[in-house]
């Protein structure tokens, strides 16, 4: 896919994101409204909680209320003892509606308080089917407390409107200084996060409890503007109350325990001094059943809605939900995966994508508390989500395909490790190498070509494979690359292409694991053939150039320098000293000390004339370490020139450990006991390869 085509597609999934976000789907919408939800724990951590306006009290008719005053509904003579009580307060808003009469005078005495106090708002509910049958005269005196301050853009407009009502009776309505609509809605989810303004009642609009508040506390009036859309703007005090959805205000929740308090019994009892305060009685009481579920508490009381509604527009602490700003953030997200795929790595892509996640929901937070900005997170990082997703799906199946690729061109003439680098890091591809420390094992049937002579083609092949297949898995379990077959022998190489820090360690493993399996295969070759095999192993460690070899048309990952000659002679010389594993000098100075070594000789391999000290490595058992230990004393007598305690010591272990490394030793020092040497250093100059 071309980059236009990744462009396109990035796009598309932003228009179709875009789109979610206009029809805002039932599950998206829920999961959005959490994660603003989350809004209000986070600010409550860090402590930017906002407080109400000190004017703001909430009357509760609370469980204790209840237990001094009676089981609600209270007897009216009650509720006209706490009216009286408030008469003090600047304005007492009543979330609470009377619908039904009790006795005259107890309500006349009701009626009698709300005149005398002249601060009482009523509260009334809209509903879509009708309960109560109202009053003819209550339907009238209620246009009375009609919102008129409004202007019309256009001839018709229009109102979220309820035809029916559930109104005060007659004669509170009468002494009551006005009304308003205590209704509230919830969102999708059932919680309640916004404040309804104004409704529509037979053709007169009633502003809500939490309004009239605003209005009869300040002394200032709402102006409205209304179009065929609803409610276009609100004013008050000449600032524009910013609207949601066209007729409701975002709520901003203060914590319960800073809204002040008082229960009813103890206004009742005069123990309240409420002067200029913003009043608003409702029921607290669970059993009463005025709880609503919010976002800050799923037991929040349905008065502390209207508290908060008139704190928010009086102090200016309201939300503002911007559809630009979510434009903004929706967008944005787009082309940051885009950036995220200039990275190779994709942990490093993941990671900035998590980051991204986190950073544009703290964004969001930041606005909510510093700006009060409500933004809709979850689509951004939907959006966000949607686009990464696409391109490491796409970047996944290109490299996907590459790997096929790959594998189809490699896994017939490389090891799986090394094709494993390769589809890694396919720049190891092209021609060259680097130079690096290695360990390079050689090892080698011994007289192979006479048991070819001697069996069929067929029965050949068959010993071959039964010998190379599990060699071959030896060293690619210790994690060497299989370099190449030569016939019968194999070329192995550790610290190449991987990194092994223990290389040395794992090529002399690797010896000892093939001269246990060896016995193991001649076991079954014997059975099957009546034949036996032995091999010879040589191992050197030094740094060698590493890499891909060849043309451009065909090449092979190899290694090559004196490290790896240097091995190959080695492999060489145990026929000379009747040896399975010869290891150098630099070898055993970096495997472990576990292993059990022998000192053979100090040799120049032919075409060196440095030479190198070489040394068996044996399996550790007391055999083998008594042989070493008086073997190296012989060899030390040796090197010094004491040609005939040598030989002496070296008869010795000939016979005595039928080795045939002595026997060589006993036929040397016989010659230079013969002809002794003008200058003598030790040194054997191998003459075969």
């Amino acid at each position: 896919m071309r980059g236009w085509g990744v462009y396109l597609i990035a796009s598309a999934l932003t228009l179709i994101v875009f789109l979610l976000w206009l029809l805002k789907p039932s599950p998206l919408e829920r999961g959005n409204l959490l994660l603003q939800d989350l809004f209000y724990t986070l600010r409550r951590a860090v402590g930017q909680e906002p407080t109400p306006h000190p004017a703001v009290v909430v009357v509760a008719i609370d469980g204790h209320s209840v237990k001094r005053l009676g089981r609600w509904p209270w007897d009216r003579r009650v509720m006209a003892q706490v009216i009286r009580n408030l008469s003090s307060a600047k304005v007492v808003l009543l979330d609470i509606v009377f619908s039904e009469p009790q006795s005259l005078e107890q309500d006349q005495e009701l009626a009698r308080a709300m005149a005398q106090a002249g601060n009482v708002v009523l509260g009334f509910f809209l509903r879509q089917e009708q309960v109560h049958k109202p009053d003819p005269m209550a339907e009238e005196l209620l246009k009375d407390g009609e919102f008129l301050r409004y202007t019309k853009t256009s001839q018709q407009v229009s109102i979220a409107s309820l035809p029916y009502a559930d109104l005060n009776l007659t004669l509170f309505m009468e002494s009551a200084l006005s009304w308003g609509v205590f209704n509230a809605e919830p969102d999708i989810d059932g919680l309640y996060r916004k404040y309804p303004t104004a409704y529509g009642y037979r053709g007169s609009i009633y502003l809500s409890l939490g309004l009239q508040a605003l209005r009869f506390y300040s002394n200032k009036d709402i102006e409205m503007t209304l179009s065929q859309r609803g409610i276009e703007k609100l004013w008050w005090e000449g600032r524009e109350i910013p609207l949601y959805r066209g007729r409701f205000v975002l709520l901003n929740f203060y914590p319960h325990e800073s809204i002040k308090v008082v229960p009813a019994w103890e206004v009742y009892e005069g123990k309240a001094d409420l002067k200029d305060k913003v009043v608003f009685l409702g029921a607290t009481e669970i059993g009463i059943y005025d709880i609503r579920a919010t976002p800050i508490s799923p037991i929040t009381p349905g008065v502390y809605l209207h508290a908060t509604a008139f704190s928010n527009l009086y102090k200016g602490e309201f939300l503002r939900h911007s559809q630009v700003v979510d434009l903004l953030l929706l967008s944005s997200t787009a082309l940051l995966p885009l950036v995220f795929q200039l990275i190779k790595s994709l942990y490093v892509r993941f990671a900035l994508f998590t980051t991204s996640l986190i950073l544009l929901y703290l964004v969001s937070f930041s606005l909510f508390v510093w700006v009060r900005y409500l933004v809709e997170p979850l689509y951004p990082m939907l959006n966000l989500g949607l686009v990464y997703l696409f391109l490491e799906g796409r970047r996944f199946l290109q490299e996907e395909l590459r790997v096929l690729q790959l594998k189809r061109a490699f896994s017939t003439y490389v090891s799986p490790q090394l094709l494993e680098v390769i589809i890694k890091n396919p720049e190891r591809l092209r021609l060259g190498g680097e130079t690096r420390e290695v360990s390079v094992l050689f090892s080698d049937v011994r007289g192979f070509t006479t048991l070819s002579e001697s069996l069929e083609p067929e029965v050949l092949v068959s010993i071959l494979n039964r010998y190379l297949e599990p060699m071959t898995q030896i060293v690619l379990q210790e994690g060497g690359m299989l370099d190449k077959y030569i016939g019968d022998a194999i070329m192995a190489v550790f610290n190449a292409p991987v990194d092994l820090p223990d290389h040395p360690t794992r090529a002399c493993r690797t010896a000892l694991r093939m001269l246990k399996t060896l016995r193991e295969i001649n076991a079954e070759l014997k059975r099957d053939f009546g034949i036996t095999i032995d091999v010879g192993v040589g191992i050197n460690t030094g740094r060698a150039v590493v890499g891909n070899m060849g043309s451009s048309l065909r090449f092979d990952y190899t290694a090559i320098g004196d490290t790896v000659n240097l091995a190959s002679r080695l492999e060489g010389l145990n026929k000379l000293y009747g040896t399975h594993v010869l290891v150098s000098e630099f070898t055993k100075a970096k495997a472990e000390s576990t292993f059990l070594f022998r000192a053979i000789d100090k040799v120049a391999v032919k075409g060196k004339k440095k030479p190198v000290l070489i040394y068996e490595l044996m399996e550790d058992n007391q055999k083998n370490a008594e042989l070493s230990r008086l073997f190296e004393h012989a060899l030390d007598l040796y090197f010094k020139g004491r040609f005939e305690e040598a030989m002496l010591e070296f008869e010795e272990l000939s016979i005595g450990f039928n080795d045939p490394a002595s026997a060589v030793f006993v036929r040397r020092c016989s010659e230079l006991i013969k002809e002794p040497p003008e200058y003598w250093e030790g040194v054997y100059y191998a003459k075969e390869k």
